[in-house]
């Protein structure tokens, strides 16, 4: 601004001197006054208007002024001072020297007194800070102890006694910290999962009136009824939900506390040291008292109370592993920092599960007896009794060719010298040396009588544990297994397993070879569901229990399923030789040239396939298709007299021609009505084992398609299904039998009828012929024998259509009569009569089959005379090869007749025949 108002001032003196004349010069300085009369006024305005901020400035401006001439004037005072007191301290420094040398000595002993006070102080506040479980507040303590006196109080005698007081402080610090980290580790983290037992014990409902429980909870007896165990699981899992999350990350901090009051006071090494030590002993209390914990719980040998047990104890490893975490986080957070990385040997995750694994094994061992599975293996076996419906000596003559017995199995083997049993006896050993210190073998509690089959209860949870060990240590991404998966599967393979051959092989062994188990079993005294209407084999009992015990195996150990599904088969296969055994040994007793004729006819392809064919067959298999389905909605088939009678002359057409006029001699039929009874139970056991193993069959494709069990081969199930079949098909062909059975003995008694009975009579002979009764008899005996063993629908496939071929046997017989007269023919109606009465009792119904062949031989009554102008008025009610075979008799029943007569009446019935349109 002076810059600008100087040269503007030069501008003006320039333009002025520059001027020539005076009159120029004037009007520029008039302009000059002009304009300075303007500033001048706009000076005084400005002045005017900003007054007051001008004379605050100036007042303030003269203070400042003051205040600083005021400050020149001490400085100047201070100056001249200091210049003398260093001119009379310069005269004085020695003294001074002295006086300073002092001080700091007497400040450095009050110092180390009032560290000493400290001292003194600290066991009782660190006793006061462990009280109030404060430990950061007396690690730090005890690092303050230790540095003073390693520090300025090392050399100092009178604190020996303090320093001693502080080491046994110190030692009892660690102690309680180590006793603390071991309760947060393995109380702490696992005492919520029986913390349910302890919930439901307090409940009124849950206790035994007289269980004698005091305060502290000692004395074993809380039993739960079946009514009250959802209410204690119900509670259990609403205590055990309720303690994760918070108390988690509570316990978490909790354990890096503690770690860092060990970092503090120098004992981490020992720690770690102590904690990986002291693993397997801990874990053991740990199982030890939740199984003392379960057995006051559960009634002895309650069933799955194992389960439960291993539940509890996997989850409390489960914990214990996860709190092992934390304090292996909180010690690798704390090394960061601290001076000793080096000196710190650090266990691993991996010590852990091996002493978890180990934990299991010991168990594991204990409860399936593995020093004496191997021995009582052999033993094993189950006993079926029952009431017996045959007596042995019927059936000792058609079962007793049997294959030789096998030789007796030997031991299994043991596992002393394999890697598992080494170091399982190595843990054992450690185990041992850890009783000697208050884990005595005697503590230990088995809740259950220890037994190799307990593997069924706690396979899958045990390889849902040992899935998540192995999902831990990395062993799926290494294509291994982890030391627990091992030992449970070869335990599951070589000793397991082979047990259950070994029962198996004996049950089936029972079921073949002991006679017993060839009797029947009614089904109410079966224990099992089995839907059978009928009483069955105890041998296809025995059998279908092995089945049925393997089916649940392959459930519960579903990694061995395809090994079980083989186990089947060949159990199948040789039950299934057996029945076959059985059938022989039934239709074929002596030799191969003398065969029972019903089992040859069911093997001819045309009876066969004849007989497959008629509805009354279709209509059982539609039936038991439907039974096997597990429908009852099936319609029931109802034939008409009409189709009942055109299938039995189809029937007995061929039969008749397979058998021609030859008599059957007694060793071609089952004259026992026992062996039809065999044949009878050996059909509906079969039958129903059928089905039993189909509907197997098909559940093992569900459980394939539903990913429940691992996939099984389809060759073995095709096996299984082939096998169903054989099952089947042998209960069909002794169904085939049974009918054909009753068949043939009606041939057997009647076909000699007409050639050895006499039935030209003086008489009124009121008895039937003996083969008319012994015939009756037959029949009734096997009805009875059949009707407690065989189904209705069966019984009446077995007897229907038997009028038919009875009165088609009879008549045939009329060629074979010599003569008959009017009480021969009255002879012959009641032999008739006799068997339908006979029949109707069996089939329960009137039989007019029987009624047409009594109408055919009343004709030999009358006339032919009246006989053609019969068939004239009434038309033809038999075939025309009938009505030439009584024209024969009645001829020849009556001497003396021309033989041009009988002639005559046969070329009249064949024109008569021939008008109605009737042929042979």
């Amino acid at each position: 601004m002076a810059k600008e108002t100087s040269g503007l001032l030069m501008n003006v003196i320039g333009t002025l001197s520059s001027l020539s004349s005076n009159e120029q010069r004037d009007r520029e300085k008039a302009k000059l006054e002009r304009e300075f009369k303007l500033s001048d006024q706009r000076l005084e305005k400005l002045v005017s208007t900003h007054h007051r901020d001008l004379a605050s400035v100036m007042q303030i401006y003269s203070k400042v002024s003051v205040s600083i001439n005021d400050a020149r004037t001490r400085i100047a005072m201070v100056k001249g001072q200091l210049a003398a007191c260093r001119g009379l301290l310069h005269c004085r420094r020695d003294e001074l020297k002295k006086l300073w040398l002092e001080g700091v000595e007497h400040k450095q002993v009050l110092l180390m007194l009032n560290q000493i006070e400290k001292l003194k102080e600290i066991p009782d506040k660190i006793n006061e800070n462990i009280a109030k479980k404060n430990y950061i507040a007396a690690a730090e303590l005890v690092v303050e102890a230790q540095e003073n006196l390693q520090g300025p109080l090392q050399n100092v005698e009178a604190l020996k006694d303090v320093r001693s007081d502080l080491a046994t402080k110190q030692e009892r610090f660690y102690k309680i910290l180590l006793e603390d980290l071991n309760h947060y580790i393995y109380v702490k983290s696992s005492i919520d999962v029986l913390q349910w037992k302890r919930a439901a014990t307090s409940q009124a409902p849950f206790q035994r009136a007289s269980s004698g429980r005091n305060s502290s909870g000692r004395t074993s007896g809380n039993l739960i009824s079946k009514n009250d165990a959802p209410k204690v699981k119900s509670l259990m899992l609403e205590v055990v939900g309720s303690s994760q999350g918070a108390p988690d990350e509570k316990s978490n901090q909790c354990i890096y506390n503690i770690v860092q009051c060990l970092s503090l006071v120098n004992k981490l090494p020992e720690t770690l040291e102590s904690l990986k030590n002291g693993m397997g002993m801990e874990m053991t209390l740990i199982t030890r008292k939740t199984a003392q914990q379960i057995s006051e719980m559960y009634p002895p040998n309650s069933k799955n109370v194992l389960k439960e047990l291993f539940e509890a104890v996997m989850e409390q490893m489960r914990r214990i592993v996860k709190a092992h975490i934390a304090v292996l986080d909180s010690v690798k957070a704390l090394l960061k920092d601290q001076q000793y990385n080096n000196d710190v040997v650090m266990y691993n995750i991996e010590d852990v599960w091996s002493q978890v694994q180990t934990v299991i094994q010991v168990l594991l061992s204990q409860y399936w007896d593995i020093g004496s599975t191997a021995s009582k293996s052999g033993n094993s076996g189950s006993s079926f009794s029952s009431n017996s419906q045959l007596g042995a000596a019927d059936l000792n003559a058609y079962f007793s060719r049997r294959r030789q017995p096998r030789p007796q199995k030997t031991t299994l083997f043991r596992f002393e010298g394999s890697l598992h049993s080494i170091s399982l006896n190595e843990s054992n050993s450690d185990y041992s040396k850890q009783d000697q210190h208050g884990l005595d073998a005697q503590d230990r509690i088995l809740i259950v009588e220890p037994n190799a089959r307990l593997v069924i209860e706690i396979y899958q949870p045990l390889m849902t544990f040992v899935q998540e060990i192995e999902t831990a240590l990395g062993c799926s991404s290494q294509g291994t297994h982890c030391a627990l998966h091992v030992f449970i599967t070869v335990f599951t393979r070589d000793v397991f397993l082979s047990q259950i051959h070994i029962e198996m092989g004996t049950a089936l062994d029972e079921a073949t070879r002991k006679l017993d188990m060839w009797k029947s079993v009614n089904p109410t005294e079966l224990t099992q569901n089995t839907k059978a209407t009928r009483p069955l084999l105890q041998s296809t009992i025995q059998v279908y229990r092995c089945l049925m015990e393997i089916r649940q195996l392959m459930e519960a150990l579903p990694q061995f399923a395809q090994h079980f599904l083989g186990m089947t088969c060949n159990m199948l296969l040789r039950y299934s030789e057996t029945c076959q055994a059985a059938y022989r040994g039934l239709v074929q007793p002596d030799s191969e040239d003398k065969r029972v004729i019903s089992a040859t006819w069911a093997k001819d392809e045309d009876i066969h396939r004849f007989l497959r064919s008629l509805p009354s067959w279709t209509a059982l298999q539609t039936v038991r298709a439907h039974r096997n389905s597990g429908t009852t909605d099936c319609e029931t088939y109802e034939d008409s007299p009409e189709e009942i009678r055109q299938r039995s002359a189809k029937e007995t057409e061929i039969l008749t021609g397979n058998l021609g006029d030859a008599i059957i001699p007694p060793h071609e039929i089952l004259a026992d009505p026992t062996q039809l009874r065999i044949l009878a139970l050996l059909q509906e056991s079969l039958e129903w084992f059928a089905a039993h193993i189909q509907e197997l069959a098909n559940s093992i494709t569900r459980s394939g398609a539903s990913e429940s069990v691992l996939a099984l081969p389809e060759s073995n199930v095709q096996t299984l299904l082939e096998l169903a079949k054989d099952f089947e098909d042998l209960a069909d062909t002794c169904l085939l039998v049974l009918h054909l059975e009753v068949r043939v003995h009606c041939f057997y008694h009647l076909v000699p009828l007409g050639r050895q009975s006499q039935f030209w009579l003086n008489g009124d002979n009121q008895e039937p012929d003996p083969e008319i009764g012994r015939l009756s008899r037959d029949l009734t005996a096997i009805d009875e024998s059949l009707s407690a063993f065989i189904q209705p629908r069966k019984h009446r496939y077995i007897f229907e259509g038997v009028s038919h071929l009875v009165s088609s046997i009879i008549m045939s017989s009329v060629q074979h009569i010599r003569r008959m007269n009017e009480n021969g023919v009255k002879k012959m109606c009641r032999n008739i009569f006799a068997l339908q009465q006979t029949l109707t009792s069996i089939t329960l119904a009137r039989e007019p089959a029987l009624d047409h062949a009594r109408q055919y031989f009343e004709l030999l009554c009358v006339t032919p005379e009246e006989i053609l102008n019969g068939i004239l008025e009434r038309g033809s009610q038999y075939t025309e090869l009938e009505y030439i075979q009584v024209l024969q008799l009645l001829n020849r029943s009556r001497p003396g007749t021309a033989s041009n007569e009988i002639t005559r009446h046969l070329e009249r019935l064949s024109e008569i025949l021939g008008e109605l349109g009737v042929t042979v």
